[in-house]
Parts: structure tokens; sequence; C-alpha cells
């Protein structure tokens, strides 16, 4: 700790990573306070300037450059955390599983770890994303939800971001 608080780079990209962390996780209080919303057209304003009223400028359409920006960091946030969080759970419990019980059941989950990573990832995201949820037989209303694209984007990328976290549990449960 002494080492990276005597590197000041590092200090102040932790500073600024932790600024972003905070503005993002605060976004829509910023957005309260200051009186601004993504999604309202500024049809009077379109591709504006910075000014007191729009303080990083409008889009084409007139729409709050900063709110954007805002609501854009607090869903990336919202993404990744829930993301990481979902892939090592699933991660967490193959590993384990492969681990503890060894023998077939091990080759078995870990030829289906192998086989997800050998895949181009890429490719399988668009795949995946692709997939009609309601052909699963998921509810019209799930996917008609404001949160459902946003829930199914987090099991997209959590259904193939586990792998690293089931090989590292299975060899620590060895």
């Amino acid at each position: 700790m002494k080492r990276f608080l005597a590197h000041r780079p590092a200090c102040f990209g932790l500073l600024l990573l932790l600024l972003m962390i905070m503005l993002a996780a605060a976004a829509g209080l910023i957005q309260q306070r200051l009186g601004i919303d993504a999604e309202t057209l500024d049809l009077m304003a379109p591709a504006a300037p910075a000014s007191p009223a729009h303080l990083l400028g409008t889009d084409e359409v007139g729409r709050d450059l900063l709110a954007r920006l805002l609501q854009g960091s607090a869903i990336s946030l919202t993404i990744g955390l829930t993301t990481a969080l979902a892939a090592a759970m699933i991660g967490t419990l193959l590993g384990i599983v492969a681990g503890y019980r060894g023998g077939v059941l091990d080759s078995l989950l870990m030829r289906l770890t192998d086989g997800v990573i050998a895949l181009p990832l890429l490719p399988l995201l668009i795949v995946l994303g692709a997939v009609d949820p309601a052909k699963l037989g998921l509810s019209a209303e799930l996917l008609q939800a404001p949160s459902g694209s946003l829930a199914r984007t987090i099991l997209i990328i959590a259904l193939v971001g586990w792998t690293t976290v089931a090989r590292l549990v299975r060899a620590a449960t060895l």
C-alpha cells in the first residue's frame, strides 16, 4: 500500500476512477439537482454548444449531453457490476462442483468450460443477442419492461464470462 501511495500517477488514476464511479452511482440525483433529463428533446437547441442550461451542450435533437453521459455511465456501471457478480456466482458454483466431485462430472464441466472459451466471443454474443426470448417461453410483459433489455444484456455477458472463475475455483478446490 505504501508503494502504491508513493506512485503519484497511480493515486491520480485511482481518484479519477473513484470520481467516475461516484458520478455514475449518483447520476439520477445529479440529473434531478441540475434539472436535466436525458430523454427530453429541446428542438429549439439542436447541436447547441455548452451553456449554463446545457453544461456539455446538446446533441442533434436537443437532448442534454451531460444527462445522457450520466445516464449511460450509470447503466454501464450496473451492467458491469451485475455481470461480474453473476459470472462469479456461476463460475464459483461450477468450479466447486467440478473440483469437489471430480471424476466424470469434473471432466464434463471442464470440457464445457473449454468449449465456451474456444468459441469466438463477438459472434457468440451476437448470436445470443439475436435469440428471441419469447420463443424461449419468457413472458411478453417481462420482455417489454424497461429493464428487460438490461437484464438480457447482463444474462448474455454472464453466460460467457464465468469460465475463468470456474477454472480458478476448481483449481483451488482440488
